[in-house]
């Protein structure tokens, strides 16, 4: 896929221009379906390998994992003059193998809250899309 300008002040990103931005991010959210809609949580992450991973808790966003574990992550930044949007749409699985673990470095993952997170989760891309927007600041 090319760069290619949808609407004035609009651009598509490249798969390579989406992984770079993600790179050098660490908070997103991730969308999952839940059994009365779609709940999203906000999650610290790193990139593995074209692979999304996280730590997580106990809770309801595993529960519902295991039970639809097709996902959309999305990532948000901004610069002096765009800002800009990746949307991954992937399945997460839970990882459960120690070498698996200890080499995606999820270990080393710090998070935003002291609860202990002990859970591990992959994403593995299907689709990857980005969009960058020109932007010229509040008048």
């Amino acid at each position: 896929m090319t760069a290619s300008l949808t609407s004035p002040g609009v651009r598509t990103l490249t798969d390579d221009a989406c992984w770079e931005l993600v790179r050098g991010e660490s908070l997103g959210r991730l969308a999952v379906v839940a059994a009365d809609g779609v709940d999203v949580f906000p999650v610290n992450y790193l990139v593995d390998r074209g692979t999304i991973v996280f730590r997580s808790a106990p809770g309801t966003m595993l529960v519902d994992l295991a039970d639809a574990p097709t996902v959309a992550f999305e990532v948000d930044g901004a610069d002096d003059h765009h800002r800009w949007s990746v949307v991954i749409r992937g399945v997460a699985r839970r990882l459960d193998a120690d070498d698996e673990i200890e080499g995606s470095g999820v270990l080393a993952l710090a998070t935003l809250t002291s609860t202990p997170k002990f859970n591990y989760v992959r994403i593995t891309p299907r689709v990857i899309s980005g969009r960058r927007f020109r932007w010229e600041g509040v008048a």
